[in-house]
């Protein structure tokens, strides 16, 4: 007699996870090769300037948008434990979804997609670039870059803000965030305390997608 406590899905039909961090280790059912999870995953490295946050939409952009690896509400989940948890938020994401595509070959294959662009690229900087540094046109380019990275900076808070702040209790988690890094003379570490704490409090119990928008 078959037991009841394990149904079947129906095939093809798409499993939900339940958290950012739900079966991590079912990789090994994902089609994606190493290679090109590995290939990605330096594409993102490699073109993206800023890191962190503004490397954020890119990888939205891959993963959600363009290869539809991972849910949109999926993804804004294992983008708020990667900001969350300690370490930088590329590297943390680029595990949390290399280990949850093809395990932990994959979360190494992703990890080191993501810095070796970032490790070859400083490397040839000190290299040769070092000396031209203070030459003029090469200041205005770096000030160029830095208004770059600003403008992919507002524009990561413009995407994720758009799909987040659609509940009045997000809003609430926002205002909290931003009184506490912007009024009280605290470590901006207190901010995502504080942020967290109060998203634990008032949203437990909801799914990811229970806090997003239905728009794309």
């Amino acid at each position: 007699m078959t037991s009841t406590r394990h149904q079947e899905q129906p095939s093809g039909a798409p499993k939900r996870e339940r958290g950012p961090l739900a079966k991590l280790d079912d990789g090994a059912k994902n089609p994606v090769s190493l290679a090109q999870l590995f290939w990605v995953f330096f594409r993102i490295g490699l073109f993206t300037l800023g890191g962190g946050l503004a490397m954020a939409t890119v990888m939205r952009h891959e993963l959600v948008l363009r290869r539809r690896w991972i849910e949109d509400a999926e993804f804004m989940a294992q983008m708020s434990t990667a900001t969350v948890v300690p370490g930088a938020i590329a590297v943390n994401m680029a595990y949390l979804q290399g280990r949850r595509l093809r395990g932990r070959a994959g979360a190494a294959a992703a990890i080191l997609g993501t810095v070796l662009p970032s490790f070859c690229v400083i490397l040839l900087l000190a290299w040769i670039g070092l000396p031209y540094f203070k030459h003029p046109r090469v200041a205005a380019f770096l000030k160029g870059c830095v208004v770059a990275v600003a403008g992919q900076l507002a524009f990561a808070g413009f995407t994720f803000g758009k799909r987040l702040l659609c509940d009045g209790r997000n809003i609430v988690v926002c205002l909290a965030g931003l009184t506490v890094v912007g009024v009280l003379p605290v470590h901006p570490v207190w901010a995502i305390l504080v942020a967290g704490g109060l998203g634990y409090w008032i949203c437990r119990g909801d799914t990811p997608s229970d806090r997003l928008d239905d728009r794309g």
